[in-house]
């Protein structure tokens, strides 16, 4: 393996940590659980020598480590029914659209 393709897939290793440790800070078993997830992973493809597979592989681990970035939240129930929510400066917040049951109800009232 190359010297620059070594550090890529180094690189992307380090990402996902990096990635782990500020989505799931605070939280032991995620943190342990996510680490050896990873670690997993690597492991289990140390053995790929193919460049062209370990460029994919290296795409997979950054698809991966910017969806948990972005998509992964955490929350703590609080109370009964009350949760707190950890949102990361990362993470995608769309608009919320508010819910109507009866779109049809509206159109009614705008007639009359």
């Amino acid at each position: 393996m190359s010297t620059s393709l070594r550090h890529k897939v180094l690189q992307s290793f380090k990402q996902l940590h990096q990635a782990r440790r500020s989505v799931f800070k605070g939280d032991t078993y995620a943190l342990t659980e996510a680490r050896k997830r990873i670690n997993e992973e690597f492991k289990k493809n140390k053995h790929v020598k193919d460049v062209n597979a370990i460029d994919e592989l290296i795409n997979y681990a950054n698809a991966v480590e910017r969806e948990i970035r972005t998509c992964v939240i955490q929350a703590r129930e609080v109370e009964p029914g009350r949760f707190q929510v950890q949102i990361t400066k990362d993470t995608v917040q769309l608009d919320n659209v508010p819910f109507s049951d009866c779109p049809n109800e509206k159109s009614k009232n705008e007639k009359s």
